[in-house]
C-alpha cells in the first residue's frame, strides 16, 4: 500500500497503542475482492446509490455522483463523487470521502483504491481513531511479505505526537519507521524534541506493541533501599513465549538482576506458565526491610528461582489431565521481604509441589508431591499423596446423592533448620496415612420446608511412625446431620428511589438450621497431627467433606442456625442484588475444641446501591456465652460524592482473642480533582490500639497535556525507632500508558509480574 501525498495527517483514538495503532490504517485496506464469487476476471458486484449515475460499457467506467454510497461486502464508501474503472479495479473517490470497514472509518478529500493491489492513495487523510497525529512524506506497505495480513507499513520522514496542539509539548522525527501490525514498531534515526529542542536520539530503536514487551523502568528513593532504579525489558522467546530481563539498583544493597520467561499460552492465568530467576550481590544483607540490623549471618549472594507452569499429559490442550508445577527455591527467609515486599505480603513461604490432575464430570484424581526445598521454613510434606475426590452426584434415578474422598499419602513434617534435635534422632512426625470417607444425601421437600438429611462414615488408618513404639493406629469417623431451611418472599414494585438505584423491591428471607454430629477416636496422645486444625476467628465447616483438618477429627455435635436476608432490585433488563444481610451462630451441644455451649453471633452485610457507593461489614459479637468473649469488626466503604472527590475508608477491629492481638486499625484513601489539570491523594493507615500512624502516602498528580506527571512521598512507622522515608516521580505519557515511570509506594511489584 502506498501513499503518495506529502504531510498525511492521521488522528487515532485514545487507547489505542499510539503510533503503534498506525497499523490500523493498514487493516483499513480492503481486500482483493471476488468476481463474481471466483477470483478471475469479469464484472464486479458493486452496489452503488447516487443521485446520478452513468456505466460506460465500452470503456469499463462507472461515475456517481451526488450522495454516492458504494457498498461491497463489509466494505461501504461514502463520497460526493466516485469513478469504478472495471479493468483497473480502481475506485476513484473524491469530495468529503469516508470510507467504513470493521468499524473503522477513514476520511479523506480524496481515496484512490485498487481492490487487486491493495494499494491506495489518499490526500489530505484524517482517521476517526484519535489522540495521534502524525504527517509523512511517503508511507507504503509491502503486501508479499509476512504472511497473508501483509507486510510492514513504512513511513519516511515522519512527524509524530500524541499532544492535540498547534504547539505540542513534545514530537518525535522519524526518518524510517516500519509498522509490523500486531508484532512491533521500528524507528531508525529517531529523534525526540521538547517543544523545539531535541533531547534524545535513537539510531535504532524497537519498541513491542504488547504490554508484555519493551522498555519500562521506575525510579525512586525509599530508606530501606535508599535510591533505586528498577528497569525491565520484554522481548519474544520464539512465537509462543516472551521474557524479561531486569537490572536493578538500589543504592543501599548494589545491583540486582535476572531473566523471567512466560508462556503465552497461559497469560490469563497468574499461577502457570513463568520461570522467574533473580540474584542480589547484597551489600547489606543484615540490613532488613523494616530498618532492623538482623545480625543472623544472611550471605552476600541471594537469589530465588520460581517455577510455576502445567504440561497436559497428552501434548494437547486437555485441560482434564495435566502436571502442575509450584517450585520456589531462594537464599534464606528473608529474601521475598528484602527485595520483594509486595509479594511477601501475599504469600511471606510460597510452597513447593507437584500434582498430577486427572478431571473427570464429578470428580477428579490427583497425585501430589510436596516437599521442604527451602530448610529454613517447617513445612509438611506429600511424598505423594494420590487422592479420589467425587463431588455431590446423583445415584441415577432414586433421589439419593453421594459425596466422598479417598486419599492415602506419606506425610511428614520436616522442621526448619532453627529447630534441634538430639543427636542421632529424626524429626519423629512422620506416618503414612490411608483416609476415606463417604456420605449420602436425599434432598427433599416437606411441605414448604427444604429437609436434606446426611449420613456418612469413615476410616482412616496411621502405620510406619517415625517414631518408635508404634506400629499403627486406626479410627472410624461416623457423621449424620441434617439441614433444613425455608424461603418466603415479599414484592414491592412501587419502592422506586433512583438516587439509591432501587426500581422496585424483591425481599426474600431464608432461615436455615443445620445438625452436625460426629463419632470418632480419639487419638489424643497415639500421634501428632499433620493436617490439624490452626487458628482463626471464622466457625469450623460442619460439613465433613469440607473439613480438611483430617487428624485433627474429633466428637462434636454442633447446630449452626441462622437467617438470611436478600434485597433485590431492577437494573439494565436483569435482577440485581441491592443488599444482603446474614446472621448465624453455634450452638455447640458437645464442643470438639473448647467448652463453649455458643459462638460468638455473627452479621455479614454487603451493600451497593449505586456504582459510587459501595459498603460491607463482617462482625462477630459475643453471644450468650463468656468462654471466648472476643469481638471482631471488618468493615469498608467506598463513596464518590461528587464527581471531584472520592473517598474509602476501612477498619478492622479485635479484641480479646486468645491467639491473635488486639488491634484497632483505620485505613482512609482519598483523591480530589483540584481542577482539570491537577489532583491530589492520599493513603494513611492509624492503629489506634497503640495510637501509631503506620502509614503516610502524599501524592499530587498533574496532567501536562500530552504527559501525566505525580510527585510523591511515604511515610511509615515500622516501631522499631527507624521509620521509612520515600519519594517516588511518576511520568506517564498518556498515548503510551505502559511507557512510563508508574508511581509504585509498595517497591519491587516492577520484578514481579505485573
Amino acid at each position: 500500500m502506498i501513499f503518495k501525498n506529502p504531510k498525511s495527517i492521521c488522528r487515532l483514538r485514545p487507547g489505542t497503542r499510539a503510533v503503534f495503532a498506525l497499523a490500523l490504517v493498514a487493516a483499513m485496506s480492503v481486500p482483493s475482492f471476488s468476481q463474481d464469487g471466483d477470483s478471475g476476471s469479469g464484472t464486479v458486484n458493486l452496489d452503488i446509490q447516487a443521485d446520478f449515475s452513468d456505466y460506460d460499457r465500452n470503456l469499463g467506467i462507472a461515475k456517481a455522483s451526488g450522495n454516492v454510497l458504494v457498498k461491497y461486502g463489509d466494505v461501504t464508501i461514502r463520497a460526493g463523487q466516485i469513478e469504478f474503472h472495471q479493468s483497473s479495479g480502481k475506485i476513484f473517490a473524491r469530495d468529503g470521502v469516508r470510507l467504513f470497514k470493521d468499524g473503522q472509518v477513514i476520511d479523506a478529500e480524496e481515496i484512490i483504491y485498487n481492490i487487486h493491489t491493495r494499494e491506495i492513495t489518499t490526500s489530505q487523510l484524517k482517521s476517526a481513531l484519535e489522540s495521534v497525529f502524525f504527517s509523512t512524506e511517503t508511507l507504503e506497505r509491502s503486501e508479499e511479505i509476512e504472511g497473508a495480513g501483509g507486510g510492514p507499513i513504512i513511513l519516511h520522514d515522519s512527524y509524530f505526537t500524541t499532544h492535540d496542539s498547534a504547539s505540542p509539548d513534545y514530537h518525535i522525527k522519524v526518518k524510517k519507521l516500519e509498522i509490523h501490525p500486531n508484532d512491533k514498531i521500528v524507528m531508525h534515526g529517531a529523534r525526540v524534541h521538547v517543544q523545539d529542542t531535541p533531547v534524545l536520539w535513537f539510531p535504532y530503536f524497537v519498541q513491542p506493541l504488547d504490554a508484555d514487551l519493551g522498555y519500562y523502568f521506575i525510579p525512586g528513593w525509599n530508606s530501606a533501599w535508599g535510591g533505586y532504579v528498577l528497569n525491565r525489558y520484554g522481548f519474544m522467546v520464539g512465537e509462543n513465549h516472551h521474557a524479561h530481563a531486569h537490572f536493578d539498583y538500589r543504592s543501599e544493597r548494589g545491583a540486582a538482576g535476572g531473566v523471567e520467561l512466560f508462556d503465552r499460552k497461559f497469560r490469563n492465568n497468574e499461577n502457570i506458565g513463568r520461570l522467574k530467576l533473580y540474584y542480589a550481590d547484597d551489600q547489606n544483607p543484615d540490613l532488613s526491610y523494616n530498618g532492623v540490623e538482623r545480625n543472623d549471618g544472611t550471605a552476600n549472594e541471594r537469589y530465588r528461582i520460581n517455577f510455576q507452569h502445567r504440561i497436559y499429559v497428552p501434548g494437547s490442550d486437555d485441560e482434564t489431565f495435566y502436571l502442575d508445577f509450584d517450585i520456589n527455591r531462594y537464599s534464606d527467609a528473608f529474601f521475598y521481604e528484602d527485595f520483594f515486599p509486595s509479594e511477601f505480603r501475599d504469600d511471606p513461604r510460597p510452597d513447593n509441589l507437584i500434582n498430577l490432575t486427572k478431571l473427570f464430570e464429578r470428580g477428579e484424581i490427583s497425585l501430589t508431591g510436596r516437599f521442604q526445598l527451602n530448610e529454613f521454613f517447617q513445612t509438611d510434606t506429600r511424598t505423594p499423596e494420590l487422592a479420589i475426590d467425587i463431588i455431590r452426584t446423583p445415584i441415577g434415578d432414586t433421589g439419593f446423592f453421594y459425596d466422598g474422598l479417598t486419599s492415602y499419602g506419606v506425610i511428614d513434617e520436616d522442621l526448619d533448620d532453627a529447630t534441634l534435635l538430639l543427636p542421632g534422632t529424626v524429626d519423629p512426625n512422620g506416618y503414612n496415612r490411608f483416609h476415606t470417607y463417604h456420605e449420602l444425601l436425599y434432598p427433599t421437600r416437606l411441605g414448604f420446608l427444604d429437609v436434606v438429611p446426611k449420613a456418612g462414615v469413615g476410616y482412616t488408618n496411621y502405620s510406619s511412625f517415625d517414631f518408635p513404639g508404634f506400629n499403627s493406629v486406626d479410627r472410624t469417623t461416623l457423621h449424620a446431620g441434617i439441614d433444613l431451611s425455608f424461603k418466603m418472599s415479599k414484592r414491592s414494585p412501587d419502592v422506586v428511589n433512583h438516587a439509591l438505584g432501587l426500581d422496585g423491591l424483591l425481599h426474600v428471607v431464608r432461615p436455615y438450621l443445620s445438625y452436625s454430629m460426629v463419632s470418632t477416636d480419639d487419638l489424643t496422645g497415639r500421634l501428632s497431627p499433620i493436617d490439624r486444625l490452626t487458628p482463626s476467628t471464622r466457625l469450623r465447616p460442619i460439613d465433613m467433606p469440607l473439613f480438611t483438618a483430617i487428624d485433627d477429627i474429633r466428637n462434636w455435635q454442633i447446630v449452626r442456625a441462622g437467617i438470611s436476608n436478600r434485597w433485590y432490585t431492577r437494573r439494565d433488563g436483569a435482577t440485581y442484588e441491592w443488599l444482603s444481610l446474614n446472621n448465624y451462630f453455634d450452638i455447640y451441644l458437645d464442643d470438639p475444641e473448647f467448652a463453649r455451649d455458643f459462638s460468638n453471633f455473627f452479621t455479614e452485610l454487603k451493600w451497593r446501591p449505586v456504582p459510587w457507593i459501595t459498603a460491607a461489614t463482617t462482625a462477630q459479637v459475643p453471644f450468650l456465652d463468656d468462654t471466648f468473649d472476643f469481638t471482631e469488626i471488618h468493615s469498608t466503604l467506598s463513596f464518590i460524592p461528587t464527581d471531584w472527590f472520592q473517598i474509602s475508608l476501612g477498619h478492622y477491629f479485635i479484641n480479646g482473642h486468645p491467639f491473635f492481638g488486639d488491634t484497632d486499625l483505620h485505613t482512609l484513601a482519598t483523591y480530589t480533582r483540584l481542577s482539570d489539570n491537577w489532583g491530589f491523594s492520599t493513603q494513611h493507615r492509624f492503629e489506634a490500639d497503640d495510637s501509631t500512624l503506620e502509614y503516610q502516602q502524599y501524592t499530587l498528580h498533574r496532567d501536562l497535556g500530552s504527559w501525566t506527571a505525580s510527585l510523591g512521598g511515604i511515610v511509615r512507622d515500622n516501631r522499631t525507632g527507624e521509620d521509612e522515608y520515600g519519594v517516588v516521580l511518576g511520568l506517564t505519557l498518556k498515548a503510551f500508558p505502559r511507557l512510563s515511570l508508574p508511581v509504585d509506594f509498595q517497591p519491587g511489584s516492577l520484578s514481579s509480574e505485573d
